[in-house]
């Protein structure tokens, strides 16, 4: 579990943890999100893009399914794996804190706390990167 606590209104960060557009911009920079319609049960796609954290790689397209909306609070997405693969959960978490937001990224499927770690540390990135997306200031990552 990764979080941050931002100086906006729990609406604010909700739109940019639930909004395509806004997703492409500072999840993961460069790497476009579909979201067609915030509800339960609807496709999701997101297509990971190479960066300088993963030279050498290629657009991989991931599909998720929405899995929860419970809005201004929770947005969770399965990814479509495999059949052979675990189940993964990501969950964006969103809840007034001090004049703020907390904003909390999970992530649940993984075998080991190791196998997790590097996905522990990506959201850690991108997290900042929210922080700064919603400030307007430069993107850190």
């Amino acid at each position: 579990m990764q979080h941050i606590w931002i100086p906006a209104l729990p609406e604010r960060v909700w739109q940019a943890v639930t909004e395509g557009e806004q997703l492409s911009r500072w999840y993961s920079p460069g790497s476009p999100w579909e979201i067609t319609e915030l509800k339960a049960g609807e496709t999701v796609y997101f297509h990971h893009s190479p960066n300088k954290y993963h030279e050498g790689s290629e657009v991989v397209t991931m599909r998720a399914v929405i899995e929860t909306v419970d809005t201004h609070r929770i947005f969770a997405l399965r990814w479509d794996l495999g059949a052979s693969d675990p189940v993964m959960v990501t969950t964006f978490i969103v809840k007034a804190e001090n004049d703020g937001t907390q904003a909390t990224i999970t992530e649940t499927g993984y075998e080991s706390e190791e196998q997790a770690k590097p996905t522990k540390e990506g959201y850690a990135m991108s997290l900042e990167n929210l922080k700064a997306f919603i400030e307007g200031t430069k993107l850190p990552y």
